[in-house]
């Protein structure tokens, strides 16, 4: 597996177990085959026209995309070039994988590709899938066109009108509000994407293969679900990105601006209140649940003692010992919901 590695002292690792503001994450990467590998980052849909030509499909992504509510003000357009492969070395050069290693780190979260290029759609969204963090965002006409796309992290759009960009919409929409706040499903008043008419057995096969529609429900257009390919769901893995990305800015800008935090005892509780407070955070946000019983955020964080710790990592000043955990907080996707009849006879 080819990991993306960003320059810095801290990782945040996270391992998932299902039981049976510094940072925002919502700015959309529109991927696209050309000559040179490169990248640019916008402002505004008028400093974008200036690259890209109205009629042009980035500029009609783009404009789609700011035309939403909620939309953000940043938009990233990766180019990226077709793979070559040597015939005397047998090394692969170029790639829309090469071009997402090469950005990972960059200011983009939801990887949308631009142009019918089916092949290099699925390479990115199994190149996504190995860094366990970030977006593909796909649509298809139908959920048989998808059956290929079953990553937990790539959201298939299945759409009948496959050209109005429905899926740079989408995240206008939803994914710069403020992670934590907001599910994905029953999302509408998407500008310029056209409702899809659907029988129930169309509608019921896009909710069998984990795809997301835009569909009447009640008097309302709206998404028709709120989960990726594997039936995950986005807001989740969008609050534990969310999780990482914080905890890892702030220890890093703590180690940034004190003088010296010292290894030991008194210095690991400082590193341990900074994780605290993004927690504490998350939990305002909705990203961490409520518990119940102790009436209080759903999450623990602990920090080994100077005593437990190795003498490599005492050499080394590498200090391991943080843990922290957490519940997601959920939401109210569907309802039955009884009554009772009281006839006066």
């Amino acid at each position: 597996m080819t990991v993306a590695t960003k320059i810095g002292d801290i990782t945040v690792t996270i391992d998932v177990n299902h039981p049976v503001i510094p940072v925002g994450l919502g700015v959309p990467g529109l991927f696209i085959k050309g000559d040179t590998q490169k990248d640019q980052v916008y402002s505004s849909l008028d400093a974008l026209e200036a690259d890209y030509a109205e009629g042009t499909d980035i500029y009609k992504a783009a404009s789609a995309y700011y035309a939403q509510p909620n939309a953000g003000t940043t938009i990233e357009v990766i180019t990226y070039t077709a793979s070559t492969t040597g015939a005397d070395t047998k090394a692969t050069t170029g790639g829309i994988s090469a071009a997402a290693a090469a950005y990972f780190f960059s200011v983009w979260h939801f990887a949308v590709v631009i142009g019918d290029n089916d092949a290099d759609q699925l390479e990115l969204s199994n190149y996504i899938e190995e860094q366990n963090f970030k977006f593909l965002v796909a649509e298809f006409p139908t959920p048989d066109a998808a059956k290929a796309y079953t990553n937990k992290r790539t959201i298939n759009l299945i759409h009948k009108a496959t050209t109005d960009n429905f899926p740079v919409a989408f995240l206008g929409r939803v994914a710069n509000q403020t992670v934590g706040s907001v599910t994905w499903k029953g999302k509408g008043d998407l500008v310029g994407v056209e409702v899809d008419d659907l029988s129930y057995p169309e509608y019921a096969a896009i909710e069998a293969a984990h795809g997301i529609c835009y569909v009447v429900k009640g008097k309302k257009a709206v998404s028709s679900n709120g989960w990726t390919a594997s039936g995950d769901w986005i807001d989740v893995l969008h609050g534990s990105d969310w999780v990482k990305v914080n905890i890892e800015s702030a220890l890093q800008d703590l180690l940034n601006t004190q003088d010296k935090i010292t290894f030991d005892d008194l210095g690991f509780a400082q590193l341990q209140a900074v994780v605290e407070k993004v927690l504490s955070t998350a939990y305002a946000n909705g990203i961490i649940a409520y518990d119940a019983t102790t009436k209080a955020a759903d999450y623990s964080v602990t920090a080994d003692k100077y005593a437990d710790l190795s003498v490599e990592d005492i050499k080394n000043r590498q200090y391991n010992g943080i843990h922290w955990s957490y519940t997601p907080a959920d939401a109210v996707h569907g309802m039955k919901v009884g009554g009772t009849l009281d006839f006066p006879y």
